[in-house]
């Protein structure tokens, strides 16, 4: 699809519907640019969250051209969705370093990445369950768990993505 024809998508299917993001898409290995003309769409709306898959098919080099690609559309919140698999630990270094980086929880398999992605990004951490492929009051259980009750489990847990989507 061309750049002209995925911004005019984005205009009449999110834009134009009231959807307040984008997502998820899913590059296959090796090719995550190929978001770029989505990122720009967003960022030609006021910043539309775009929510990138992060599990396989991603690749370790995908994570780092996400990262390259927030950098130059910084205004877009990218969110990276289910705690980006074996990549988990790059994952979270990444988005710790790239302003305008989230990383969502789903599909974490040791509940040490979800406690160091919590501890290192508390603001940029959202809850995701996967559902209906993982259960979202085990996901909960784990974040509850990893976190006290308060500020940075109430972010977790919904305040984040809801500043995102402007709903709270």
């Amino acid at each position: 699809m061309s750049t002209v024809h995925i911004a005019a998508v984005v205009e009449r299917d999110v834009v134009g519907r009231g959807l307040r993001g984008i997502g998820e898409l899913t590059p296959p290995a090796g090719q995550a640019a190929r978001i770029e003309p989505v990122l720009r769409a967003a960022h030609d709306h006021g910043g539309l969250p775009v929510v990138v898959h992060g599990f396989a098919p991603t690749t370790a080099e995908d994570l780092r051209t996400l990262a390259r690609l927030a950098t130059r559309y910084r205004a877009v919140p990218l969110v990276i969705s289910q705690l980006d698999g074996v990549h988990w630990m790059e994952a979270i270094e990444l988005v710790r370093d790239t302003p305008g980086r989230y990383l969502e929880l789903s599909t974490a398999s040791l509940i040490l990445a979800v406690r160091m992605a919590v501890q290192e990004i508390p603001e940029r951490t959202l809850f995701g369950s996967d559902a209906p492929y993982g259960d979202p009051v085990l996901t909960r259980t784990t974040v509850e768990r990893v976190t006290s009750p308060g500020e940075v489990r109430d972010r977790v847990l919904g305040g984040t993505v809801g500043q995102l989507l402007g709903v709270c």
